[in-house]
């Protein structure tokens, strides 16, 4: 009985650091994008839209199809590829409801997809859709994330290096040398020659 006990003890310690860590990494997930109010209201209005078209059973499981496009692990252009496929769906109802499908496939095309970790940017998907209506149009991004581009074949260009000022390398110039007047150093009215640097000149006569 003892032994069972010290047993279960020992395997219940034994697991803890290993759910932990796990619990660590669930909460820093971003996930449940995919049934976010905004995003149930265009599955919703796909399905409800289709109503007395005969196209509910694909309108269905085109829906179910949304959703797992914006899971984490789904491929990076499935989002677009299915907002393509509501379009098409639109074309072949026609109509008024033409224009309300083409409406919701550039909102579901927009809506932010989960990510492994908060914060962490969603692929761009590269490939250009099959519909002008949805050129331009990319999935929002996490806003807690650092807003840095999710595409990192595509860095930020560097800023230009401004032209070196030719001024401001240019030696100053040397100032011209003064040349001194030796008579002004001389005192004409000091009499005592031996201060006064300056050589008489002798009189011929």
């Amino acid at each position: 009985m003892k032994l069972n006990l010290v047993l279960s003890v020992f395997f219940s310690f034994a697991l803890i650091p290993q759910a932990f860590p796990m619990a660590l990494n669930f909460d820093k997930r971003r996930f449940a994008q995919e049934h976010t109010a905004k995003a149930e209201a265009t599955y919703t209005a796909v399905r409800n839209i289709s109503l007395g078209t005969g196209k509910e059973q694909q309108a269905g499981d085109l829906s179910g199809a949304m959703v797992r496009a914006l899971l984490a692990k789904a491929p990076t252009c499935d989002q677009q590829d299915r907002a393509d496929e509501i379009i098409d769906l639109a074309i072949e109802i026609g109509g008024d409801k033409k224009e309300k499908l083409i409406k919701v496939a550039k909102t579901y095309r927009q809506l932010e997809r989960n990510t492994p970790k908060a914060g962490q940017p969603s692929e761009l998907c590269k490939k250009k859709p099959r519909h002008k209506e949805l050129d331009g149009l990319v999935q929002a991004q996490d806003p807690t994330g650092k807003g840095k581009d999710p595409d990192p074949t595509h860095p930020k260009p560097k800023d230009p290096k401004k032209p070196k000022d030719p001024k401001k390398h240019e030696k100053p110039k040397a100032d011209p040398v003064q040349t001194v007047d030796d008579d002004d150093d001389c005192d004409d009215d000091d009499d005592d020659d031996d201060d006064c640097d300056c050589e008489e000149e002798e009189d011929d006569y």
